[in-house]
């Protein structure tokens, strides 16, 4: 399945039918998401099938800058740091459709995001992409892409750029 993911605008973008199962996700790209872009709070990506010129989203994340207090951080990724927080890109929330998922658009979102922090991280130090789960099942998802457990918040996870820019530099690699 080919899934499109280009910038949100509201006034092409349809978002009304969109239902991940998850209200405040939906409510999120619904009625926030499009104040947040003009407000400079977070970027919000979406998805759709088939082509550019589709407006029906099928699935979407958000992003805006971040830190990582000090003390978050995993101590096995600390020992060299300074102690103070640490830059990151904040994944705000992502979320698939309900008649997606099983299509691995969440996978397809989340590649795209850590994609967009390569490109950021060229121009803009960034230490981490920093997610906050909704809930253990989101939590799940993210740990099996190798995100790492905060040391003191349970459902927040950090993915360090070091191994995001690893993986890139593999799959760049085998092109």
């Amino acid at each position: 399945m080919n899934f499109y993911i280009s910038p949100l605008n509201s006034s092409f973008h349809n978002r009304e039918s969109f239902d991940c199962g998850k209200p405040t996700l939906n409510d999120y790209l619904k009625k926030i998401a499009g104040q947040d872009a003009k407000r400079g709070y977070s970027k919000t990506f979406v998805a759709t099938l088939d082509s550019v010129d589709n407006p029906e989203v099928v699935g979407y994340y958000s992003t805006s800058a971040s830190s990582i207090k000090f003390e978050n951080i995993p101590q096995h990724l600390s020992k060299k740091l300074p102690k103070y927080p640490a830059p990151a890109m904040l994944i705000g929330r992502l979320a698939a459709d309900r008649r997606m998922q099983g299509q691995r658009l969440g996978e397809t979102l989340l590649i795209h995001a850590l994609d967009r922090a390569v490109r950021v991280s060229s121009e803009m130090a960034i230490f981490a992409v920093k997610v906050d789960a909704i809930d253990e099942e989101a939590k799940r998802f993210y740990l099996h892409y190798g995100f790492i457990p905060f040391q003191n918040k349970e459902l927040s996870l950090l993915l360090p750029m070091t191994t995001i820019l690893t993986i890139d530099k593999i799959t760049n690699n085998r092109n």
